[in-house]
């Protein structure tokens, strides 16, 4: 295999396999990226097992043929050549690198013992986003996806379409994020991805700002863009029945600056980060004013104030600050809706009703959030 690529093109493309080349495998070839040259198609390839990614770039071909190299190694190499053109060439158990003056000879790993990359079958259900409104439903709804692989269920995000809506939501037992958008494609879809995927997946739609087509198969979900392909095993388990967690009515309401009440919880929640166990902020709302405090028996108190408009009784109510600002960051625009129970049922956020002229879709997302007893 021989080729000759321009520098800043092909760190990028490296850089983005790179993101599901295995960490800590105990088969060694998944933590390699795989090359092959076809012509002047460059294919990259990385698997971590869970996760495959394959990314297609333009180049200068002169020998056909494939390469396996330590991903890490060829990421950390390529990254510190100077801004030239790169030609690689790849001869029995070495790849050959040279840009400028620099020249490098890296190792190769065995290129059978590469894992085949998985392809979707031509007729499995699909669907076709737009990049923009992907990557803002996925920034509105992975981040209640739980990080803890003990629930392993919880890591996922459950993607279900029909009727036309499609429809996200992710919850980790503290908080739960629901988005749906117009979805015109006939059939219906379901099934539980990897927060980790969908995240890797909106990091190419906003780089490449093209539609993203999903392809859902009983046990992966393909993402496929302009020049690449992701591919992930689909997280195993029963997901809860979520819809059964929202409210089906409130007892107070309350509508508030969005932007305003972000600074005065982050302004609040500094007192209590130094704790081991996060101090919550308390929401005291009377009247027209809410009162926003914590009080941490190590580093001390803290209280602020802002306009508010209440429908219904007073009432104090606790949360996890880090939970309470994630919904605030995920729900945009200038004001933020608040329904409440009492001090020890799940609070809803959501986008004010839209007004005449107003796109609807905006509101149609919702953040439960779990209040903390004080």
């Amino acid at each position: 295999m021989k080729f000759r690529a321009e520098r800043t093109e092909f760190e990028e493309a490296i850089k983005w396999v790179q993101r599901t080349v295995g960490e800590r495998v105990s088969f060694p070839a998944m933590a390699g990226i795989k090359l092959s040259l076809a012509g002047d198609e460059l294919t990259l390839s990385s698997t971590n097992g869970q996760i495959d990614s394959e990314l297609t770039l333009p180049v200068q071909g002169e020998r056909d043929g494939g390469a396996l190299v330590s991903g890490k190694l060829l990421s950390n190499v390529v990254h510190l050549l100077p801004n030239d053109a790169v030609e690689i060439a790849a001869v029995n158990e070495a790849m050959n690198i040279r840009c400028g003056r620099a020249s490098f000879e890296l190792r190769l790993m065995v290129l059978e013992d590469f894992p085949s990359m998985r392809t979707p079958l031509e007729d499995a259900p699909s669907a076709t986003l737009q990049a923009g409104e992907f990557s803002q439903l996925i920034t509105q709804v992975a981040r209640s996806a739980s990080t803890e692989d003990a629930r392993a269920v919880l890591t996922g995000v459950k993607l279900e379409a029909s009727d036309g809506n499609f429809t996200a939501a992710a919850t980790d037992s503290y908080r739960l994020a629901v988005r749906t958008i117009p979805w015109d494609e006939a059939g219906e879809m379901s099934a539980l991805v990897s927060r980790r995927a969908l995240e890797q997946a909106k990091h190419a739609a906003d780089m490449l700002g093209s539609a993203v087509k999903l392809v859902l198969e009983p046990s992966y979900a393909t993402f496929v863009f302009a020049d690449r392909r992701l591919v992930s095993t689909l997280v195993e388990g029963k997901y809860p029945e979520y819809r059964g967690l929202i409210p089906d009515g409130y007892e107070r309401r309350i509508r508030v600056d969005r932007q305003a009440l972000t600074e005065v919880v982050r302004r609040i929640a500094v007192v209590g980060e130094a704790d081991k166990a996060m101090t919550p902020v308390i929401l005291g709302m009377d009247s027209d004013t809410l009162t926003v405090k914590a009080d941490s028996t190590e580093a001390g108190q803290a209280e602020e104030s802002l306009p508010i408009e209440l429908e219904g009784e007073p009432l104090q109510i606790a949360f996890n600050p880090r939970f309470l600002i994630d919904g605030l960051d995920a729900m945009g625009g200038e004001q933020v809706m608040f329904e409440f129970r009492d001090e020890l049922k799940p609070a809803v956020m959501r986008p004010p009703a839209p007004e005449e002229g107003d796109d609807e879709s905006e509101a149609d997302y919702l953040y439960l959030l779990m209040p903390v007893r004080v």
